[in-house]
């Protein structure tokens, strides 16, 4: 199993096949990290309407359990929000060397939404 570093070396060697294997790579992982985050967000939306309903009928014990679900699935995704952030560190000084190596143009984007911060 290659270590983390050993893919960023790989992803700033001069032959051009790897660096854009790299980059799809780790574009599939940015998108996949960015739909889980939307998958949380959903299911956290959901866990506090929950939260709020047990909060107005006073039911302790449903709270109990609710609060707890919520702060791990809080949790989770900002796990996720960190990894994807991480991968598009990543992807920024992978898209940088296609463009030192003229596999891309500058002007050229690279994603399919538009802005990263759209994805989450």
């Amino acid at each position: 199993m290659m270590s983390a570093m050993g893919q960023f070396e790989r992803a700033i060697s001069p032959n051009s096949d790897i660096i854009l294997d790299d980059f799809h790579t780790m574009d599939r992982k940015f998108r996949r990290a960015c739909q889980h985050i939307r998958i949380l967000n959903r299911k956290i939306e959901f866990l506090q309407v929950r939260y709020d309903r047990a909060f107005q009928a006073h039911k302790r014990s449903f709270r109990y359990t609710y609060r707890l679900q919520l702060a791990t699935l809080e949790g989770m995704r900002n796990m996720y929000y960190e990894y994807a952030c991480r991968r598009a560190d990543e992807l920024e000084v992978i898209q940088d060397r296609l463009i030192q190596h003229g596999l891309i143009s500058d002007a050229s984007d690279m994603s399919d939404d538009g802005d990263e911060e759209s994805n989450f």
